[in-house]
């Protein structure tokens, strides 16, 4: 029994070197092999639970649904799958805060070692269990059907038991930690770091790294990040995975033709100068030391999408200096983008609510349209924003073309200002007009390529304007004026600028509605007080008028003391005093 269990553990130490959990039962659920990894999850020491039943620790596996399963595999029967969806906890892993762990395990028949099986043979079979485990399109959630039609390796095959009928088999168990995204990339970082230290100790003998090339390769493509070895001295790549061609869409045969050319092809131009100062810090950085950046790489297709890469000195000349750096690189583009939109939403809640605020905290119009249009410029990052007030015929549609002016504008220091400009027929032809009552959203990318009136180009032209978005302004059916915004380049308009600026124009249409109200109190308020001072008929200020005026004064007089005179002239003849 000694020597057997010896033999097991070198002929199945290797999964001590993987980041996933690996036991080995024979046929009465007696524990054959545990690997370090499920000594970590479950706090169970291999000493402890070699030579004992699986059973006496996690009794649920005596129960009919597993031990049935079970048999089949000591029958040498085809692999099984315990799914993440119906068996999450098939050897239960606690974290320190008490959250249980999640399981994918998958199941394979292996050889008993009596009918003669060779060890290069197992590592075989070890080599293709790994890849089935790996294998993203067998990972979590595919097919069982997809699983189990898959080619047995040649270990399996009856060439292995030459002369024997009836070989029995072990039970080897591979089980996948998948509770969530950062277990998995710390497992994947795990495998990085094995092969990187499986590369080193084999670095000094050239055969030995071509024979042990086939499995490092199997961890490196199924890492789901760039893995790469960066000769500094050369200045080239001299090792990329396979990942290279999903996440760039380039083999990696081409990335390493590239050589020296590699950042000037691929990286982003604005990038270069941090890329060249990163590989400047490793004459200075020590061994397992990482040092992180984030760097935007061109896809083959044109995108540029975001990396964070995690590098390391791989080896040193005889002097000592570095040179070779490992490192992996893990796109980051969806999290870039989620970062830009949650930003861009903040931004547009903060605006819109300055704007609101502005507009419930002022009655004066003129200073809500100037910070509008200053916090709209400042957001867009646009050459000039303005509001051009509509000066409409009165009444339906007239013959006339219409025009409108300039009335409010933020414009950046380089461009000519347009402010007091009054605009002739500019998107006031009647065809506009319609349009924008019904409060049509005007997004235009590139002049040069729109289909434009010659008048609207030649009047864009005198500004240097490329592109624009004009919203409109709609008071109830009435078009009161534009907001617009102009960028003296070509630029595609986004959806959510455009989104902004309508949302925008309902706020400016209640504060001019707000201020056209102002307005209207005001001149009532006023010829309220016309109506309670001045006599109707003389239009003169009248006895309550009178009685107010004094009052004020004689109390003015009061706090200064001095004496005040009063003059009564009664003009119309009519009023007792």
């Amino acid at each position: 029994m000694i020597e057997e269990s010896k033999t097991i553990k070198e002929k199945f130490g290797v999964l001590d070197s993987v980041p996933v959990g690996a036991c080995l039962l024979q046929d009465d659920f007696v524990v054959l092999f545990w690997n370090t990894c499920l000594e970590e999850w479950t706090k169970i020491p291999r000493s402890q639970i070699l030579g004992t039943k699986i059973t006496t620790h996690f009794p649920h596996l005596s129960q009919l649904k597993y031990a049935t399963r079970f048999k089949q595999i000591f029958a040498g029967g085809p692999p099984t799958i315990f799914s993440s969806q119906i068996h999450k906890h098939l050897i239960p892993a606690t974290w320190q805060d008490g959250q249980q762990r999640i399981q994918q395990t998958t199941v394979n028949a292996v050889p008993a070692f009596e009918a003669g099986i060779e060890e290069q043979e197992i590592r075989d079979w070890v080599l293709h269990t790994l890849e089935l485990e790996s294998d993203g399109t067998l990972g979590v959630g595919s097919p069982r059907s997809a699983f189990l039609s898959r080619e047995s390796p040649p270990s399996a095959s009856s060439s292995i038991w030459p002369g024997v009928n009836c070989p029995s088999f072990y039970a080897l168990l591979v089980i996948q930690d998948v509770t969530d995204l950062t277990h998995r990339i710390q497992a994947y970082r795990t495998m990085r770091d094995q092969a990187l230290e499986e590369v080193q100790v084999r670095q000094r003998v050239e055969e030995e790294l071509r024979e042990s090339q086939h499995f490092i390769q199997q961890i490196a493509d199924a890492a789901p990040y760039l893995l790469y070895i960066y000769d500094l001295t050369e200045q080239r790549n001299v090792y990329v995975n396979g990942q290279a061609f999903k996440l760039l869409g380039y083999h990696p045969e081409a990335i390493l033709q590239m050589e020296t050319a590699l950042f000037s092809s691929l990286v982003y131009p604005e990038d270069l100068e941090k890329v060249s100062a990163h590989l400047q810090k490793f004459p200075l950085a020590l061994d397992g030391h990482i040092l992180e950046l984030e760097y935007r790489l061109k896809h083959r297709s044109g995108e540029w999408r975001w990396f964070r890469c995690r590098d390391q000195v791989f080896a040193r000349t005889a002097s000592g200096e570095p040179k070779q750096i490992f490192g992996t690189a893990q796109d980051i583009t969806e999290y870039k983008r989620a970062e830009e939109a949650l930003r861009q939403q903040n931004e547009r809640e903060l605006l819109m609510a300055t704007i609101t605020q502005h507009i419930r905290q002022s009655l004066d119009l003129g200073e809500v349209l100037r910070t509008t249009v200053n916090e709209v410029r400042q957001f867009l990052q646009a050459d000039r924003v303005m509001i051009v007030r509509f000066n409409p015929c009165s009444g339906s549609l007239c013959a006339a073309p219409a025009t409108g002016a300039v009335t409010v504008e933020s414009v950046a220091p380089n461009c000519r200002p347009m402010l007091g400009e009054t605009l002739e027929k500019f998107c006031f032809d009647e065809f506009y007009i319609e349009a924008y009552q019904h409060r049509a959203i005007r997004p235009i990318d590139d002049v040069s390529a729109a289909d434009l009136p010659q008048y609207q180009i030649d009047l864009l032209a005198q500004f240097a304007v490329r592109a624009y978005l004009v919203v409109p302004l709609v008071q109830g059916e009435e078009l009161w004026g534009l907001l617009m915004a102009h960028q003296c380049t070509p630029r595609q308009w986004m959806q959510l600028e455009v989104e902004l600026l309508s949302n925008l124009a309902t706020q400016l249409a209640i504060a001019i509605k707000q201020a056209e109200l102002y307005q209207q109190l005001q001149a009532a308020n006023l010829k309220l007080e016309r109506l309670a001072t001045l006599d109707e008929l003389t239009q003169l200020a009248n006895r309550r008028r009178f009685d107010q005026y004094l009052e004020m004064e004689w109390r003015r007089q009061a706090r200064e003391q001095t004496p005040l005179s009063l003059i009564l002239c009664d003009i119309d003849s009519f009023k007792s005093y």
